[in-house]
């Protein structure tokens, strides 16, 4: 069985994030958050190596994690980065294929294989470095080892008696657990009578080992534990939407088709809820380019409206709850919204900004036009008929490219615009913000919070495989970068289409992407 599901997911971590990260990414596992049991988001302990209970008597192994202790980013390889081995990465996770450093939460580990943490395992049993055969026990069950256990923990009861699991979370069930109903799941995913991941990231509430698991961003564990669960940042003044990655609407009961899809992207902090592609269950899509309000960032600058972002009064900042928090989210900024802000269209009853920093959206419609996952944001391009190419022109999200990607700008660092619109597609190994940059059958693979990510890498979203060969971008492109063979990967939530049999999960084409109609 596959971890999580029946799926090995792509690499998206929105990482490629797990697994592009990038140099913006500014730790490894060391920025773990460690609390007292008291799941507050925001402490900055370091990953100890050392386990709950007596979990290291078991023979699970953490030496490969000792490593990311350091702060730094270079005691071990980012999320992206080359590996030789699974030793080489913070996320204790090498492609053996890629040789590029995985997040856990996108391709499970089968039995016989190295690990370091039990949720890194298809069954969710870590022992002594490797992945075993049989799944964990459910909470509450009996056991005989911690490290048999879903939560990592077995131990008598209080009146002495024998030994059971304990629930790493009382509240639900987090991942590896048997269920019957979705509602029983930390993930919010039962998928043939087991609680798994129906996301690119991990839940808030389910297990983890990794900040870089985590949808929110933030791996809360008491103290000394290598598991815990996933948080969301205590940022004074961020809004409480839910950020990309997130279960969202109907959830795993929405089905393939727009049904369960809720008007207006529901509480989304990107407006849009849709499909996940290797699932078909609905989340928060991550939205293009620069981060809106609500969404994690990491430095002011992953903020629409931020110090360097276009078309902005530099005053929008990626609020955290303390300054050595390793993500935070966008807070709202000062008077209007700044190019990628998300705004209200005009006709639309959503409710949402009209006040764009490029104009008053009922005085000029032009300033608030969506992206390219169906998304509107605030953009001083102006009418997409009348403005000609913006290929290679300073953008704050694909609504200032006029149908084409807005992509890490690689001259940055010398003073160009952090963002940029490039092809209508990204090849595989591409710099991408989101998978609807990315060609069909890749996705982006970027830390939570992060700015810039990287296309491509691991399996498709109906389980084939990348084929390794040369191909074109897929948008008019002449870099001849490699992609997965098109015949084996529909086009995940916003990315490009000709029909809607290229799309997944029975989302239609629309205008050449991948998105249901506003």
């Amino acid at each position: 069985m596959m971890k999580r599901s029946a799926w090995t997911y792509s690499a998206v971590f929105t990482l490629v994030a797990a697994g592009a990260s990038v140099a913006m990414l500014d730790g490894c596992g060391g920025d773990d958050t460690t609390q007292a049991g008291d799941q507050d988001a925001g402490g900055d302990g370091a990953l100890d190596g050392t386990s709950g209970g007596d979990a290291s008597n078991d023979g699970a192994s953490s030496d490969a994690r000792s490593d990311q202790q350091s702060g730094d980013g270079g005691a071990c390889g980012l999320l992206g980065m080359t590996c030789s081995t699974n030793g080489d990465c913070c996320s204790v996770s090498c492609d053996p294929q890629t040789k590029k450093c995985l997040s856990p939460i996108n391709q499970c580990k089968t039995a016989g294989s190295s690990c370091g943490a039990s949720n890194e395992c298809c069954t969710f049993v870590c022992s002594g470095g490797t992945c075993g055969a049989t799944l964990c026990i459910s909470d509450n069950k009996p056991c005989s080892s911690n490290v048999s256990c879903c939560g990592g923990v077995c131990a008598a009861g209080a009146d002495g008696g024998a030994s059971t699991c304990t629930p790493l979370n009382a509240a639900c069930h987090t991942s590896g657990n048997g269920c019957t109903t979705s509602g029983e799941c930390c993930s919010s995913f039962c998928h043939n009578g087991t609680c798994e991941g129906p996301s690119f990231c991990t839940q808030t509430g389910d297990i983890c080992s990794t900040n870089l698991e985590c949808c929110g961003g933030l791996c809360t564990k008491a103290g000394g534990a290598l598991l815990g669960t996933c948080s969301v940042p205590a940022a004074p003044g961020g809004t409480q939407c839910q950020v990309a990655g997130d279960v969202c609407g109907a959830g795993a009961d929405a089905g393939a088709s727009d049904g369960g899809v809720p008007a207006c992207g529901g509480n989304c902090c990107s407006r849009a809820c849709a499909p996940y592609g290797a699932t078909n269950v609905d989340i928060c899509q991550p939205p293009s380019g620069c981060h809106p309000t609500g969404e994690l960032c990491r430095t002011d600058n992953d903020c629409c409206g931020g110090p360097g972002e276009p078309g902005g009064n530099g005053s929008v900042r990626c609020s955290k709850a303390l300054a050595t928090d390793p993500v935070g989210r966008c807070d709202n900024g000062n008077a209007c919204r700044g190019n990628g802000a998300i705004c209200k269209l005009f006709g639309s009853s959503c409710n949402a900004e009209n006040n764009c920093c490029a104009g008053n959206v009922n005085v000029n419609h032009t300033v608030c036009q969506q992206d390219i996952l169906g998304i509107p944001r605030c953009t001083g391009v102006g009418n997409c008929a009348d403005a000609g190419s913006q290929a290679g022109k300073p953008c704050a999200s694909s609504a200032d490219c006029c149908g084409l990607a807005c992509v890490p700008n690689p001259n940055a660092v010398d003073g160009g615009a952090p963002l940029y619109c490039g092809t209508t597609c990204v090849p595989k190994a591409g710099a991408c913000t989101t998978s609807a940059d990315c060609c069909p059958g890749n996705a982006c693979v970027i830390p939570p919070g992060g700015l810039s990510g990287q296309c491509g890498g691991g399996t498709s979203p109906d389980g084939g495989t990348t084929d390794g060969g040369s191909g074109t971008d897929g948008g008019g492109g002449t870099d001849g970068g490699t992609v997965v063979d098109s015949g084996t990967g529909c086009s995940t939530y916003g990315q490009i289409c000709s029909t809607a049999g290229d799309c997944c999960n029975g989302v239609p084409c629309t205008g050449g992407r991948c998105q249901f109609l506003p």
